[in-house]
């Protein structure tokens, strides 16, 4: 369901392998959910995305040694330019509705025995985004949990 302030994550782990997929409303990262206007919006359309695309609100176990290895960002009406994929066709069918973003990342960790957890520090940077819904599935089974900027830790 489409939330405002509310965001979606699934959280794989796999050995030395996490794959992450979040999926969020554009007005809990940008305010508006619709293509940009004007270039105040398109620059804060950008800054999102290098933020995301830094890999920086996801911290995994410092000792596990994780790098970002893959990032995909996509949204129906955000320029595919502004991001880095999509279709600019899907922007038209997706005009006046609630409209989401979807990123996927792949982290690969040269310690995997050390990969505890992760901390979901996208709090820090977008402001409007009040909560993460998480849904695990590690070493250790199947987990749900709801994130705030207060309780953002993900174990496993």
């Amino acid at each position: 369901a489409h939330s405002h302030g509310i965001a979606r994550l699934d959280v794989a782990v796999a050995g030395p392998t996490i794959t992450l997929r979040l999926e969020s409303p554009l007005e809990s990262l940008l305010g508006f959910e619709r293509a940009p206007r004007n270039e105040a919006e398109r620059g804060m359309v950008q800054s999102m995305a290098q933020a995301l695309r830094s890999g920086h609100p996801f911290v995994p176990t410092p000792a596990a040694r994780c790098r970002l290895e893959w990032v995909k960002l996509t949204s129906p009406v955000l320029p595919p330019p502004l991001l880095d994929g999509g279709d600019a066709r899907d922007a038209d069918k997706a005009a006046g509705q609630h409209a989401d973003l979807e990123a996927r990342y792949i982290y690969r960790c040269e310690d995997g025995k050390a990969l505890q957890g992760i901390d979901v520090m996208l709090f820090d940077t977008f402001k409007r985004l009040r909560r993460v819904d998480a849904q695990v599935a590690g070493p250790k089974g199947q987990s749900a949990l709801k994130l705030n900027s207060r309780a953002r830790q993900i174990r496993w």
